[in-house]
C-alpha cells in the first residue's frame, strides 16, 4: 500500500521508526542493509576503455588501412612506424583523458549535499548519502529533499517539484492529507515529498520511505543512466572548428592528391603521403587538449576555494563585466553579534544589556529558528541562521537561564521567517499563559504595533541613524493572547530593536579594487536597510553617495514604470530587494551589454542565479537549491574568491587560444610548404613518415603543456573581452597567417635552393625536417603570449615546457645518428654549422612575430 494512503502512525510502524528518529547504531545497520542513498550512474571508464577510444577517428582508420597496405607490398618499415606512431599517440591521449576524468571525479566529490536528521533524539547534519529508511528528516526553507518522504509534520510547506513533475508552480504540502486512491499522480500526493525537489517555503518533519533507486527520481534516473553526457558549449565549438578545418584540409589534400596523380606519382606513395599530411595538419587533438586545459583550470580554482559545477563557466568567467554581490557573508565576515539594544527609552550596550526587560530576551530566543545543544562544558552550541544565532548569543550573554526557560514553553502557532515577509512570529504557552512574539524589520514590525504614527516615525528615524553607522537592525515585539488560538498580526507591544554588526572581510576592499582594475563593475544587492548597505558600500568603494542607492520604494517605482534598464545603469547599491526584483536587476544589466556574475545563498536567490550568465552560490551558507542552480560554488563564501576565479577563467581562455594557435599555425605552415612544392613541380619536401614524426614529437605534448601555462603578467589589468567574441578572431587569424606563411615559405625557399645547389632529395628532406622541428620548437614560445613581448613573461613557470622542447630537439638529433632511425626516417647527421644556421633561421620566426605584435599595438594606439 502506498505511503500516501497510510496514516502517520501506520507509516512510522511500517518503517519501524518513531517521530524522534533512529538511533545511530540502527541507522548504520540499515545503511549496510539497504545501501547508500545514491542514484544509479554510469560506471567510470577504465584505463583500457580510454585507450580504445583513441582509435575511434576516421583519420586513424585511414592510417590503419595505410599500414595494412604497406604490409601487403612488404614496406615493413613504413607499416611498423605508422603503428608505432598510432600507439604512442593513443598512449598520450589516454594519459590526458584519464587524468582529466580523475580530476573531474575529484571535483565532483567536493560538492556534497547534506541533510538534517533526527538521530539519537537530536538534530544532526549528515551527508545525504547516509540517509536511510526510517530516518526523520528536518525540512526547512531552501532544503533539497534527499529521499522520498512521508510527512509527519508540516507548517506552511510549499515545495518546488518542477524537477520531477514539470509543474512550474510550487505545491502546497500537508502532513494530515490522506486518501484511499492508490493511483494518485505524484503532483497530487500532498503528504509526500520526493528526492531532488526543494522546499520553497515553510517547515516540516518527514519519515524517509524510499532511498536511492527506489525513489521516484531514482526510477527515472535508471532510465537515463546510459544517456551520454552533454558536451560543454566551448568543447562543441572547438569540435566544430576542428571539423571545419578538417574539411578544408581534406579538400586541399584531395587537390594535392589529384595534382600528384597528374604528375605520375606512384599511387600508394601518394596515398600514404596524403594521409600523413592530413594527420599532421588536422588538429585532431584539439578537443582533448582543451578538456585538459579546462579541467586543469577547475582544479586550480578548487585550490582557490572555487568549485566549478559546469566547465563552460570557466570560459564565461573570462568575459565577466559585472559582479552582483550579496553583502552578508560575501563582503562581510558573517559573524554577526548584537552590540546594542535600543528600547524606546534607553540604549543598552554590551555592559548593560542584562538590564533590559525579560520579554526582550524571551522574544529573542523563542521567536528564533535555530537548533541548540548543550555541550560538554555545560554551555550551548547554536546552529542555524546567523541573525538568529546572534540573537541567541545575545540572550546567552544576558543569562543562560533564559535559554533553559525557553524549553518549558509549548508552541501553539508559528509564522516562519520568509524573505518576502520580512518578519517571523510565534505563539507560545507556559503555565496557562499565552504569549505572541515577533521579530523582523522595524518597518514591518511597527505595522503590527500599538504605537502612534508619531512614535513610529521617531523609531524609524532612530533605526535609520543606527543603520547609517553600518548596523543591521532587528525589531522585537510581543503581546499577551487571551482569546486567540492562532497568531493575529495586530496590537503588539513594541520592545525595541537590536543593533547587529557584521565586520567587513579584510580582503574585500583589495578584491573589489582588483575587480575594478580588471574592468569589472561591482554592485551590491542586499536585503538590508539602505543606510546599512550604503555605509558598507562606501567603505568598499562601491558607492560614494546616496545617489548610487536604490531603496525599496525606489525599486517598486522602477518596476511600476516598466523596469527600464537605463534607469538603473548608474546605481551600484540595491537594498531591501525581493527575489523577483533581484532577477529583474540582473536581466536589466544584461540588456545593457553586461556579462553578469551573481552571488546568492538562499531560495530567494535562485531565480537570479538561474538568469545570470554565471551563478555563484555560497558553499558554507548556501541552500541546496542555490547550489544546484549555480555554475560555481565558493567554499569560503568570500568575494575575493570570485576575483580569483575570474583570474583563473581568463588564464584558461588564454591557454585555449595558445593551443589553437599552435596547432593550426603549424598545420597551415606544413600545407604551405607542400602546396608550393607541388605547384612548382618539386619533389615531396617531406616523406609520409617524416610528417608523422614531426606531428608526434612537436605537437604530441606541447599543446597540452600550453594548456597548463600559468597566468601572464597583467592578466587582471586587461579589460574583459566581449562575451560574443569568437576564440578564432581577427587577431588569431592574422597570427596564424603570418606564422604559417613565414615557416612555409622559408622552408620551401631553402628546399628549392638545396636542390638547385646539387643536394640529393634525401639530403634536402633531412635538412628541411630538422628545420621544421626547430621551427615548431621555437614557435611554441610564440604561442605562450598574444599580448606581451616574450621578454615580459616568466619562464620559471614553464620549466616542463622548456624541458620538453629541449628533449624533442635532442631526440631528433639522436635519431639522425641512430642507424635504425636513420633508415626509418631517411635522416642523416648534419654538421654543427648547419644546425646553427637552421637555428638562426628558426629564431627569425620569433623576430617576425614580435614585429607583428609591435605593429598591432602601434595600430591600436593610433
Amino acid at each position: 500500500m502506498p505511503f500516501y494512503t497510510k496514516k502517520i502512525d501506520e507509516t512510522l510502524k511500517t518503517l519501524e521508526t518513531s517521530s524522534t528518529g533512529l538511533k545511530s547504531d540502527e541507522a548504520d545497520k540499515r545503511t549496510i542493509k539497504y545501501g547508500q542513498n545514491t542514484l544509479p550512474h554510469e560506471p567510470p571508464k577504465t584505463l583500457f576503455s580510454h585507450f580504445l577510444g583513441q582509435f575511434k577517428s576516421p583519420i586513424i582508420y585511414i592510417l590503419l588501412v595505410a599500414s595494412f597496405l604497406a604490409l601487403l607490398i612488404h614496406e615493413y618499415t613504413d607499416a611498423g612506424f605508422i603503428l608505432i606512431v598510432l600507439i604512442l599517440n593513443a598512449v598520450i591521449g589516454t594519459y590526458q583523458e584519464y587524468s582529466a576524468s580523475k580530476k573531474a571525479d575529484l571535483l565532483q566529490n567536493l560538492i556534497k549535499t547534506n541533510a538534517l536528521v533526527l538521530r539519537d533524539e537530536t538534530v544532526q547534519e549528515i551527508d545525504s548519502r547516509y540517509v536511510t529508511l526510517g530516518d526523520i528528516l528536518v525540512l526547512e526553507s531552501g532544503t533539497k529533499v534527499s529521499a522520498d518522504i512521508r510527512l509527519i509534520e508540516s507548517n506552511n510547506l510549499l515545495v518546488d517539484e518542477s524537477l520531477l513533475t514539470g509543474e512550474s508552480l510550487d505545491v502546497y504540502k500537508d502532513a494530515n492529507f490522506l486518501t484511499t486512491d492508490k493511483n494518485l499522480v505524484l503532483g497530487d500526493q500532498k503528504n509526500m515529498l520526493f528526492a531532488g525537489t526543494f522546499i520553497s517555503r515553510g517547515r516540516g518533519l518527514g519519515a524517509v520511505s524510499a532511498i536511492a533507486q527506489e525513489t521516484e527520481t531514482g526510477k527515472i534516473a535508471q532510465l537515463l543512466s546510459t544517456k551520454s553526457k552533454a558536451k560543454i558549449p566551448l568543447l562543441e565549438k572547438m569540435e566544430k572548428l576542428s571539423f571545419t578545418i578538417a574539411v578544408v584540409i581534406g579538400i586541399m589534400v584531395i587537390v594535392l592528391f589529384a595534382i600528384g596523380l597528374l604528375r605520375g606519382m606512384e599511387l600508394y606513395a601518394l596515398f600514404l603521403f596524403s594521409v600523413a599530411l592530413a594527420v599532421s595538419t588536422i588538429p585532431e587533438g584539439l578537443p582533448v587538449a582543451i578538456t585538459v586545459a579546462l579541467t586543469s583550470a577547475s582544479q586550480a580554482m578548487s585550490k582557490r576555494n572555487v568549485i566549478v559545477r559546469k566547465l563552460a563557466a570557466i570560459e564565461g568567467l573570462g568575459s565577466c563585466t559585472l559582479i552582483a554581490s550579496d553583502k552578508t557573508g560575501t563582503l562581510t565576515q558573517n559573524r554577526l553579534s548584537v552590540e546594542y539594544f535600543i528600547s524606546p527609552t534607553k540604549v543598552y550596550d554590551t555592559n548593560t544589556m542584562n538590564e533590559a526587560s525579560d520579554r526582550v530576551y524571551l522574544a529573542s530566543i523563542l521567536c528564533n529558528e535555530i537548533h541548540y545543544e548543550e555541550n560538554n562544558e555545560g554551555s550551548y552550541d547554536f546552529f542555524g541562521d546567523q541573525v538568529d544565532i546572534a540573537l541567541a548569543r545575545f540572550v546567552k550573554n544576558a543569562g543562560e537561564e533564559y535559554i533553559k526557560d525557553a524549553t518549558f514553553y509549548r508552541k501553539i502557532d508559528e509564522i516562519p521567517y520568509e524573505p518576502q515577509n520580512r518578519f517571523s512570529a510565534i505563539m507560545m504557552e507556559r503555565d496557562g499563559e499565552v504569549f505572541q512574539f515577533s521579530k523582523g524589520s522595524a518597518e514591518t514590525i511597527l505595522k503590527h504595533c500599538n504605537e502612534t504614527e508619531e512614535e513610529k516615525e521617531a523609531i524609524l528615524k532612530e533605526v535609520d541613524t543606527w543603520a547609517l553607522k553600518g548596523y543591521r537592525t532587528i525589531a522585537l515585539a510581543y503581546k499577551e493572547s487571551l482569546d486567540e488560538s492562532t497568531i493575529t498580526l495586530g496590537n503588539f507591544n513594541y520592545l525595541g530593536f537590536v543593533a547587529i554588526i557584521d565586520p567587513l572581510r579584510e580582503e574585500s576592499l583589495e578584491a573589489i579594487n582588483k575587480a575594478k582594475e580588471a574592468g569589472i563593475q561591482v554592485i551590491m544587492i542586499t536585503g538590508d536597510h539602505p543606510n546599512t548597505a550604503l555605509c558598507i558600500a562606501k567603505e568598499l568603494g562601491i558607492a560614494d553617495s546616496d545617489e548610487a542607492v536604490m531603496s525599496e520604494k525606489a525599486l517598486s517605482q522602477w518596476e511600476n514604470s516598466g523596469a527600464k534598464a537605463e534607469d538603473i545603469a548608474n546605481k551600484t547599491v540595491f537594498s531591501r530587494v525581493t527575489p523577483s526584483q533581484k532577477m529583474k536587476i540582473v536581466t536589466a544589466f544584461q540588456s545593457l551589454g553586461h556579462y553578469v556574475a551573481v552571488t546568492g545563498d538562499g531560495v530567494n536567490d535562485a531565480p537570479a542565479l538561474r538568469h545570470a550568465n554565471i551563478g555563484i552560490a555560497m558553499g558554507k551558507s548556501g541552500t541546496d537549491i542555490a547550489k544546484s542552480t549555480s555554475d560555481i560554488i565558493l567554499t569560503d563564501d568570500n568575494f575575493a574568491s570570485i576575483v580569483n576565479g575570474i583570474e583563473e577563467g581568463r588564464r584558461a581562455h588564454d591557454n585555449i587560444r595558445k593551443v589553437i594557435y599552435l596547432l593550426i599555425s603549424t598545420g597551415f605552415a606544413e600545407l604551405v610548404l607542400v602546396m608550393l612544392s607541388f605547384i612548382t613541380a618539386l619533389p615531396l619536401p617531406l616523406l609520409p613518415v617524416q610528417l608523422l614524426w614531426l606531428n608526434l614529437v612537436t605537437n604530441g605534448i606541447e599543446d597540452v603543456m600550453l594548456g597548463l601555462e600559468k597566468a601572464e603578467p597583467g592578466l587582471l589589468q586587461r579589460k574583459p573581452r566581449p562575451p560574443k567574441e569568437p576564440i578564432f578572431n581577427a587577431v588569431m587569424i592574422r597570427r596564424v597567417v603570418v606564422a604559417g606563411l613565414y615557416i612555409g615559405i622559408v622552408s620551401f625557399v631553402l628546399f628549392y635552393f638545396l636542390l638547385k645547389s646539387g643536394q640529393s632529395e634525401e639530403s634536402a628532406r633531412n635538412i628541411i625536417l630538422l628545420l621544421m622541428v626547430l621551427f615548431e620548437n621555437v614557435h611554441v614560445f610564440n604561442a605562450r603570449t598574444e599580448q606581451n613581448y616574450l621578454h615580459q613573461i616568466r619562464y620559471k613557470n614553464s620549466l616542463m615546457l622548456i624541458s620538453w622542447v629541449i628533449f624533442t630537439q635532442l631526440l631528433h638529433i639522436a635519431c639522425m645518428h641512430i642507424p635504425f632511425m636513420q633508415k626509418v626516417l631517411s635522416t642523416q647527421p648534419v654538421s654543427i654549422q648547419i644546425w646553427l644556421t637552421l637555428a638562426v633561421i628558426a629564431l627569425g620566426l620569433v623576430i617576425i612575430m614580435e614585429i607583428d605584435k609591435w605593429l598591432r599595438k602601434l595600430r591600436s594606439n593610433l
